[in-house]
């Protein structure tokens, strides 16, 4: 999530979204690790109003509607100032006040550096080969235990720039159903607006369930988007954003090209990817959902009508590196060390290997968790 994150925390459902290969009370506990290190909580908007009104309005219309948890703290509300969690959060083990392992002289980190290979022998990583952009001087860092955590294409992306090249190794790739739309509450709602600071946003999250298989965020102006037309009372705004588990299916791949190279010199990316018929059906249903959900708050804007964004719009791609249970259909085991080499392991939402419609920052936190006790149990 290095291009975009609305520090969306929310946990996946234990059977709509199951997670295989770990369990359900070990999979609670690195949960509770990851929202820690992330400072998660779902108190930072509960003063909204605006949330409040909409809260009401939708549970009276059979609506489950919650708090959304966010990596976030809440410094005042008038104004309203929050902080953001981002790495400094999570290097200070989700206390902004506490020390960073960043201080630590053991840690060190290259900015503007790109890992371009790993070089690897005897069904081990012997190398990674990183280049400065700044000067492009390359070097070769020798550790005991290497972690890839480059996202769900770049990840894979190096693996096979590396001739590390599992049959699985980009394949299974799933990536949400997403759709939205941009409502003004009824004048009833709109009246109720003056009771409190009006000025802090909604943050409410509708979770999957069984029998509803989609994910639903409730806020204000999170993406690009969700422009407010001029002469709007911006208070009044809603943005509904929907978003639809797919199915996981071998076809969906990110392959990588022989011949052509991207502009840092790896192998060119090429997406495959394509709803099946009961992801069309699902998505179809999602979004009679979230019209029923509309057009309970309020009206549409105009121009911002449900409509579907296109793939990869929600930046939750998941499974290229997937973990599972042997490397026939997998990349990682269990606890992420990649099949075949001994001191490999990979984190991020590529590793995920079920469908879900929740965002995934949270879920990959957890396995990289789970990996790093591994790592560390092994050292």
């Amino acid at each position: 999530m290095g291009i975009f994150w609305a520090c969306a925390t929310p946990r996946a459902n234990p059977v709509v979204e199951r997670i295989p290969h770990v369990g359900d009370g070990e999979l609670s506990r690195l949960y509770d690790v990851a929202e820690k290190l992330l400072h998660t909580t779902t108190t930072a908007y509960e003063m909204s109003v605006q949330g409040r009104v909409v809260t009401e309005r939708l549970n009276e219309s059979g609506y489950e509607v919650r708090r959304l948890p966010l990596a976030v703290e809440r410094l005042s509300v008038d104004p309203p100032v929050v902080h953001w969690s981002g790495t400094e959060i999570i290097l200070k083990g989700g206390d902004r006040h506490a020390p960073s392992v960043a201080d630590d002289p053991r840690f060190t980190l290259l900015p503007e550096h790109l890992c371009t290979a790993l070089l690897h022998s005897g069904g081990q990583v012997t190398g990674a080969v990183v280049r400065d952009l700044s000067t492009g001087a390359e070097r070769t860092l020798v550790a005991d235990t290497y972690v890839v955590a480059g996202g769900s294409v770049l990840t894979p992306q190096l693996l096979w720039a590396s001739g590390i090249r599992p049959d699985a190794l980009g394949r299974y790739l799933c990536e949400q159903t997403m759709a939205t739309c941009q409502v003004a509450l009824s004048d009833d709602l709109a009246r109720l607006l003056d009771d409190g600071p009006a000025a802090v946003e909604p943050n409410l999250w509708i979770p999957v369930a069984e029998g509803r298989p989609w994910h639903a965020q409730l806020h204000r102006g999170i993406f690009g988007y969700a422009a407010v037309p001029e002469g709007v009372d911006r208070r009044t705004v809603t943005d509904l954003v929907w978003f639809s588990t797919c199915d996981v299916r071998r076809e969906n791949a990110v392959t990588f090209s022989e011949r052509v190279a991207d502009p840092y010199g790896l192998p060119q990316p090429t997406f495959h990817f394509g709803p099946s018929e009961a992801d069309r059906a699902r998505a179809e249903d999602m979004v009679s959902d979230m019209t029923k959900a509309a057009t309970a708050l309020g009206k549409f804007l105009p121009g911002a009508e449900p409509a579907f964004l296109e793939a990869g719009f929600a930046l939750h791609i998941t499974g290229t590196t997937r973990m599972g249970a042997g490397a026939e259909d997998s990349v990682v085991d269990p606890y992420a060390k990649v099949w075949g080499l001994s001191n490999l392991y990979l984190g991020g939402g590529n590793v995920i290997p079920a469908g879900v419609a929740c965002n995934t920052t949270l879920t990959s936190m957890a396995l990289a968790v789970r990996a790093a006790e591994a790592i560390a149990a092994d050292t």
